[in-house]
Order: structure tokens, then C-alpha cells, then sequence
């Protein structure tokens, strides 16, 4: 099932995609709001995105999303109502722009990543049943 969605997001996808971008992973998540500020040491890494802190507010605000890892950056779709990747483009950021804040596997595996000047960032959430897609999306970003 995992690798029709993957397929499906990498087509939704390749109309944006630059000459030579390939897809590497997407996967869906629950996508929430997160302030890194606490941190600290994590943020002092991080690579600063003007304006991110506005992306992450508004990457927040449709929670089910497919979010799709290429060489070169992040992109954020929707998720439709049956579950698959939507058509409209939520945001993308840059990939040197992410940095990968927290990663907790478990029964709900949860991925901060940071990309904001004030340190800001989303919080991906999935269920048990998609771990090895959160392991995958953290692999690719590292």
C-alpha cells in the first residue's frame, strides 16, 4: 500500500520537480506546529530560513499531509480524504535549510524538524503503522 501512495506523491510532485531533482521518499503524517527554541543546542545547528516560522505556521494548519524528500528539498501536500497525496503544493523548503531536531520511535513515532530563523519548525507524527516510513523520511534527511 505504502508504495502506491509513494508512487502516486512522487507524480502529484514531478510537474514541480527541476531538471535532475529526483524524489527520494514521502510519506504521510500528521503535521503540527513546533517551537525548537527549547532546543537550544539543536537550534544553534540548525541552518535559519527567512521566513519559516510563517511555513511552519501554515504547513501546520492542514494537519494530514503527504510530505515528499527529493535531493533537493521538501515538499508538503495535502492528504484527500481517502488518504492519498492531494495535488495542491502546502510549502517546500530547501533541503540544506532542514535539520532533523528530535526523533522518537515508539507506538506513535514522532520527527521535529527545524527550519526557522526564530526557530521554528513542524512536528510529524505517525502511527505505529507507518514507522518504517518515519524511519525512511529521517534516513533520507540525514
Amino acid at each position: 500500500m505504502q508504495q502506491k501512495l509513494e508512487t502516486r506523491a512522487f507524480e502529484r510532485v514531478a510537474s514541480i520537480m527541476q531538471p535532475g531533482e529526483q524524489p527520494i521518499t514521502a510519506t504521510r503524517a500528521a503535521v503540527g506546529k513546533f517551537s525548537s527554541t527549547r532546543l537550544g543546542a539543536v537550534v544553534g545547528q540548525a541552518a535559519l530560513l527567512e521566513g519559516a516560522g510563517a511555513l511552519g505556521a501554515a504547513l501546520a494548519t492542514t494537519r494530514k499531509q503527504f510530505v515528499v524528500v527529493t535531493d533537493r528539498r521538501l515538499i508538503f501536500l495535502p492528504q484527500t480524504f481517502l488518504g492519498g497525496p492531494g495535488d495542491k503544493v502546502l510549502g517546500e523548503v530547501p533541503r540544506d535549510q532542514v535539520t532533523v531536531a528530535e526523533v522518537k520511535m515508539g507506538m506513535v513515532s514522532l520527527v521535529r524538524l527545524a527550519f526557522g530563523a526564530a526557530g521554528q519548525g513542524v512536528a510529524l507524527t505517525f502511527p505505529r503503522t507507518d514507522r518504517k516510513n518515519a524511519e525512511a523520511l529521517v534516513a533520507a534527511l540525514q
